[in-house]
């Protein structure tokens, strides 16, 4: 079993009252046949998204999926149900950020052209970055979560995107120079590829990467304004047969 790493301190007030990542995925179980009943492990509000009135929420389910892509990108697999505490912390921030910017680009009355196309390209970009389509498949598979309940979250990821370029600062649009600069100098997960053969996918992960960065700068200056907390459940579940 992978050793969880020792817990980070913070004194962020986003923070505050979100518990161990073992309490928030308490006793799910993966790979036993009993199925066991989705549960929420967070809920959160901002003013972007509605204030007090309408807190947000993510699953256990939704949680792990995106705790075990994070700990994918830095190629440690999750074993079990075991996720280190700063992967979920990684998770949250991200699920958190992305849906506040989607709701400011919603707030503006628009849409991103092709949104289906441009969710369809984001899930082609996390498969690159995790290692393929079949180790995202099993990550999805593990965590119990359907193709319409990933791409939900990437339409607002695409939204998310293209209200930062537009609105924050320019992440979509990449120059030749920027692209090769990125080809020889970043890791990448087409290091093996020739310059040419890597070139659209090489550049949809570089208007990834800008975007990381974006979301956790916009997440910095919005902490005070976010309020988090683990909904830790009593007991473990009942199986459902």
């Amino acid at each position: 079993m992978t050793k969880r790493p020792r817990r980070e301190p913070s004194s962020s007030p986003f923070w505050l009252g979100l518990g161990l990542a073992s309490f928030l995925f308490a006793g799910v179980a993966h790979g036993q046949p009993a199925v066991v009943a989705d549960r929420v492990a967070v809920r959160w509000f901002s003013p972007e998204t509605g204030g007090a009135s309408r807190p947000r929420f993510l699953t256990e389910r939704e949680l792990g999926l995106f705790a075990r892509i994070e700990a994918l990108i830095e190629q440690l697999p999750v074993e079990a149900d075991v996720y280190p505490e700063r992967y979920a912390r990684a998770a949250v921030d991200r699920l958190v950020a992305r849906a506040m910017l989607a709701s400011l680009l919603v707030q503006r009355g628009s849409e991103p052209p092709d949104l289906p196309r441009l969710a369809l390209d984001a899930r082609a970009e996390l498969a690159d970055r995790i290692g393929g389509t079949a180790v995202l498949d099993d990550a999805m598979q593990r965590e119990g979560i359907e193709e319409s309940e990933l791409l939900m979250f990437l339409r607002d990821q695409v939204r998310a995107t293209w209200y930062v370029d537009k609105a924050i600062t320019p992440v979509i649009s990449v120059t030749e120079d920027s692209l090769r600069e990125a080809f020889r100098s970043t890791l990448h997960p087409f290091k093996n590829q020739k310059f040419e053969d890597a070139r659209p996918r090489l550049r949809r992960w570089l208007v990834t990467e800008r975007m990381r960065s974006a979301e956790l700068e916009f997440l910095q200056s919005a902490r005070t304004r976010i309020k988090v907390a683990a909904v830790v459940p009593v007991s473990g579940p009942a199986p459902v047969r």
